[in-house]
Formats: C-alpha cells, sequence, structure tokens
C-alpha cells in the first residue's frame, strides 16, 4: 500500500509538471504569433487572424473592409486553361471531329482539282485579302491611340484634373475614335467584308478596352479619396488604381477586355504549345475558306431557288463556318496571344454546346463580352444608375445586340438590323428553353442545336443576299459609266 501511494503521489506530480510545459510552451507560441502580428502592422500589411489555443483566444483586425462598392471591381482572372485543352472534355470526340473536317477539306480540295486543275482557288482568296494594309494601319492608329485615353486617366489618377474633367475628356476620345475610325472603314478603304468586319471588330475591342481602364481607374480613384477622407486607406492591392503605362501597354495586349490592376502570368512562353495552336489556326481558317469557296455558288442561285431548299443547303455549311470561325479566334487565335503575353486565364469559353438554355449559351460561348459586360454594363447600372435587375438586364441585351450590329454594319457597309432583331427575338426563346421542360434537361440542348441550326443560315442569307445585290447594280452602274465613256470618245 505504502508503495503503491508513493506511485501514485509521483504520477500526479509528473502530470502537473507535463501541465506547466504545455501551457508555458502554448504562452510563448502565443507571443511569438502577437510580435508577427505587429510587425505586418508596423509593415503596412493588411492582418486578419484569430488565434485559439488551451488558455486564451485573440482576434485582431488591423483594417475595415473596403466599400462594398469598390467590390465589383475585384480581380477575377485567375490561371486556367481553356476547356478544349483538359483531358477530361474527352480528346477522342475533339479529335474525331478534326480528322473528319481534315478528310472534308482533302475532298473539296481533290474536287476543286479534278475540275479547275489547282487545289485550292485563288481568284476569291485575292479578292478577301485585298488591300489588307489599310486593316493594319487602323490597327496601329487604335494602338497608338490608346495613349491618349491613357494620359487622361493618368492625370486623374494623379490628382492633377478634376472629376468632370476627366468624364468630358472620355467622352470626346470615344466620339472621336468611333467617327475617325467608323469613316476611314466605310468612306475610305475598300475592304472585303471580312476584312472590314474584323477592322470594325478591332475598333470595339479598343473601345470596350480603353472604357473598361478609364471606368475602373476612375472609381477606384475616387474609392480611395474617399477613404483617405476617412482616414481609413485602402491597402488591397487589387482595389487601388493602377496607372503604370507598362500595365497599360500589357492590357492592350493580352485578351481580354476587363482591365485589372494585377494579372496572373505564367512562368514561360511554352514553345510546343504555341507551335501547335499556329498550325491549328492556319488548319481552321484553311477550311474556313475552303467551306467559303464550296458555299459560294449557292448564294449565286439564290433567285431561282425556294427558300426552304436554301436554308436547307446552307444549314451545315453555315454551322461549319461558325464553329471554324469559333474554333479559330475563341481557341487558336486568344491562346496564340495569351500564350505569347504569358496571361494565365484562358477561359475565353466554356462548355456553351451543353447549353440547356440560351442565357446559358450567351453566357458560355464569348467570356471576354461576358465579363465585359457583366462588370461594366450590367453591374455598374445597378450601383450607378440604380436599376433593378430586369432593367440591367434588357440594358445589357441591348448593348450586345448594338454591338454585334454596329460590326455587320462595318462588314457589309450598309444598315440592315437583321442580326439585333433575332437577337432581340431572342428574349423570348430565353424565356421559352427556361420552362421547366426545358432547362437542364437533353431536350432542352436539342431545342438549342435546332434553332442555332435555322438561325445562323438564316442571316447570313439575309445579309448575303443584299450584299450580292449592292455589288451587281454597282458593277452594272460601272459598266455603264465604261459604256458613256466610249460613247464620247468616239
Amino acid at each position: 500500500m505504502i508503495e503503491n501511494s508513493d506511485i501514485t503521489k509521483t504520477i500526479i506530480k509528473n502530470r502537473k509538471k507535463s501541465k506547466s510545459l504545455k501551457d508555458e510552451v502554448a504562452e510563448a507560441q502565443l507571443q511569438r504569433e502577437q510580435q508577427k502580428l505587429k510587425l505586418n502592422v508596423s509593415s503596412g500589411g493588411v492582418v486578419t487572424q484569430t488565434t485559439t489555443t488551451t488558455t486564451s483566444t485573440t482576434t485582431i483586425t488591423t483594417e475595415c473592409p473596403p466599400s462594398p462598392s469598390l467590390e465589383r471591381f475585384s480581380a477575377i482572372s485567375k490561371p486556367r486553361e481553356s476547356i478544349l485543352t483538359q483531358p477530361e472534355m474527352g480528346w477522342g470526340t475533339f479529335n474525331y471531329i478534326a480528322i473528319c473536317y481534315s478528310m472534308a477539306g482533302l475532298t473539296m480540295m481533290v474536287d476543286t482539282y479534278l475540275s479547275t486543275g489547282t487545289p485550292i482557288e485563288t481568284d476569291m482568296l485575292w479578292w478577301l485579302i485585298r488591300d489588307w494594309q489599310h486593316g493594319l494601319y487602323l490597327l496601329l492608329a487604335l494602338f497608338v491611340w490608346s495613349y491618349v485615353n491613357y494620359a487622361c486617366t493618368w492625370l486623374y489618377a494623379r490628382h492633377k484634373i478634376p472629376a468632370f474633367m476627366s468624364i468630358t475628356l472620355y467622352i470626346l476620345w470615344q466620339a472621336i475614335t468611333f467617327s475617325v475610325a467608323g469613316y476611314y472603314i466605310l468612306m475610305v478603304c475598300d475592304l472585303s467584308p471580312i476584312l472590314s468586319g474584323g477592322s470594325g471588330l478591332q475598333l470595339c475591342v479598343y473601345s470596350l478596352k480603353n472604357h473598361s481602364y478609364w471606368h475602373t481607374n476612375y472609381f477606384l480613384t475616387q474609392g480611395t479619396i474617399k477613404a483617405s477622407k476617412k482616414n481609413s486607406p485602402i491597402l488591397r492591392r487589387d482595389l487601388t488604381p493602377n496607372v503604370l503605362v507598362s500595365h497599360f501597354t500589357y492590357f492592350l495586349c493580352v485578351p481580354t477586355l476587363v482591365f485589372e490592376t494585377q494579372f496572373p502570368r505564367t512562368k514561360s512562353i511554352r514553345a510546343s504549345y504555341l507551335l501547335k495552336e499556329v498550325l491549328a489556326c492556319f488548319g481552321t481558317f484553311l477550311m474556313f475558306y475552303l467551306v467559303t469557296c464550296r458555299v459560294s455558288p449557292i448564294y449565286k442561285k439564290v433567285n431561282d431557288t425556294p427558300l426552304l431548299l436554301v436554308l436547307i443547303q446552307l444549314s451545315l455549311p453555315s454551322m461549319s463556318l461558325w464553329m471554324l470561325g469559333f474554333y479559330g479566334v475563341f481557341h487558336c487565335l486568344l491562346n496564340i496571344f495569351a500564350e505569347l503575353t504569358r496571361f494565365a486565364d484562358r477561359e475565353f469559353y466554356q462548355d456553351w454546346w451543353n447549353a440547356t438554355t440560351f442565357d446559358q449559351w450567351w453566357r458560355k460561348w464569348n467570356r471576354p463580352v461576358h465579363k465585359w459586360m457583366l462588370r461594366h454594363v450590367y453591374t455598374d447600372s445597378m450601383y450607378t444608375v440604380k436599376m433593378k435587375k430586369t432593367g440591367a438586364m434588357v440594358s445589357t441585351f441591348l448593348l450586345s445586340a448594338l454591338l454585334h450590329e454596329m460590326v455587320m454594319i462595318f462588314s457589309f457597309k450598309f444598315v440592315r438590323p437583321i442580326l439585333s432583331a433575332t437577337m432581340i427575338l431572342q428574349i423570348g426563346l430565353v424565356w421559352f428553353t427556361q420552362l421547366p421542360m426545358l432547362q437542364k434537361t437533353r431536350f432542352g440542348n436539342v431545342v438549342m442545336w435546332i434553332t442555332v441550326f435555322v438561325g445562323q443560315p438564316l442571316v447570313q442569307l439575309l445579309y448575303s443576299t443584299h450584299y450580292n445585290s449592292l455589288l451587281l447594280d454597282e458593277q452594272q452602274h460601272q459598266q455603264q459609266l465604261l459604256l458613256q465613256q466610249n460613247i464620247t470618245t468616239i
């Protein structure tokens, strides 16, 4: 009994010693964490940390959260690859489609060689790329002209000019951009529909980029001014203005329309990946040209063929052109520019082919424009103009339709609101495809694809027939002028 009591006392003493050692270790660890927090606070960092031990709980907050109105300018870019480059999307299906397109292109080249003696028709090619240098001149002019907007934004961010002058200069910049560039495309240049449409698209791209740059830095500057008056400076880097000329130049080159004060970047340029995308881009646009040559005779017989038969004949070629254009631009070209600039966010599209409603389709198929519309139209109209969600959605849709129609005006050089009208009609399709029997169902996806198969050839037919009639009238007018000149000389 005595031995057992001594052993019990010894065990109790050891337990007390171990408890005191644990308490000392916990207190020392808490002191080290508090010293680290003090160092972070003294260096200007933002610290919000909660420490829990067996003895006490410490919560230290050194900065109030920023204004909720500035949260809409938070960074949204993050490192990610495009969907079609990821193996989980099914490389087998993608390779099968690529091989089918390659065999179809080879078949068309053999048929052209047997009929004309050359595998590729060159007359249409030279017509499509004629006066290409004018498009290059416009691109360089828009790039240089953007630095005028940068200078005006820099002046306001550095508190050199007042807010009303910054707004005035920005509106003036946009007005000069569209008036001069639009006049150059429509009246000065004699470009083909593809090159003139591409020039108009570049005009819209630079306009949206410069708006995002000015708009973001303008409101972030206002937020920093308000925070400084309240003696609570904003220390988050993504919510403070960035008007460095190097960052602005990088923003003009990267494939995104939404300006952010910092962008994720890759470590290096992958030469093998870049070569693969360049070859894929070349093959895609070669196939696009072959399909265009094959479908051109159909438009010449439009007046002698029933409309329903023409739509059936154009349904598959027009969808092929649309798919090739999507892959060549949104995957190949944008990934090439992203790789060259080491831009890490490659989400240029999502799985729009699986969409069951039209609102999903619009959100997924063109992510750069969707992100721009979401920040600078939809969200900003609710914060600045105090619109409700329905009004913000309608205004966003109308602006998107206007931009699409503007590109078509630059392409064909006539005003005929066909595309914008079809986009407005899709508001009813958005409501229809959101019915429970269609939403998130395979049947809803079938309805979406059927409407695309019908809508694409119809839009192409309406634009191309009117364009061909204008070309025919112009040719007849030139022949009459030549005839009159010959008569006068005789």
